[in-house]
């Protein structure tokens, strides 16, 4: 794997500019993480792999003897991605300050390449990350009508315990048993 990832600036056309390079940082410190933790994982599969071979082994040892190294291959690659995601936001970044300081003021698409030529192919475009969810997204709901249930036995229960909290209110604490203390 190379060290710098050669990208070009918005349009990625050749009359664009020179090809901006964004040097690729590798922290001491993630490569030794991600070297321990591949080493881990790997000796985690051979340690399953061994107690499949015992006795009591069983298929699940086995298992897990085909997920260690699958973890292990996880790491390192999303210490790879992270890296590069690194990269393209450094990128990113330099390209926007280069282009605050140009003061050209058009009001060009933000992928689209000067001159109106089409972009090459597997050129990416840069857009703005969306933040939201779009309002056309989810499909819309018929609103419900409020149709009331009448439930007479429930009304009837309902008018028979107000009638006895009424009774109770009115009698006082007479019906309560008293505990003396």
């Amino acid at each position: 794997m190379s060290d710098s990832l050669s990208t070009r600036p918005v349009g990625g056309d050749a009359a664009s500019g020179p090809p901006v390079s964004a040097k690729v940082r590798h922290r001491p410190s993630w490569i030794a993480f991600v070297v321990l933790g591949a080493i881990f994982c790997l000796g985690m599969g051979l340690w399953q792999l061994d107690r499949y071979q015992e006795a009591t082994g069983t298929v699940q040892n086995l298992g897990y003897t085909f997920m260690w190294p699958f973890l292990a291959g996880f790491l390192v690659y999303a210490y790879l991605k992270y890296v590069r995601l690194e990269a393209d936001e450094a990128d990113t970044a330099g390209a926007g300050a280069a282009e605050d300081a140009g003061g050209e003021g058009d009001d060009d698409e933000v992928g689209a390449p000067p001159g109106g030529t089409p972009p090459r192919r597997g050129a990416r475009r840069r857009e703005r990350a969306v933040t939201e969810i779009p309002a056309d997204l989810l499909p819309t709901r018929r609103p419900v009508a409020e149709v009331p249930t009448r439930d007479e036995g429930l009304e009837a229960y309902n008018s028979y315990l107000a009638e006895l909290a009424r009774r109770d209110a009115a009698a006082g604490d007479r019906h309560q048993e008293r505990t003396d203390s």
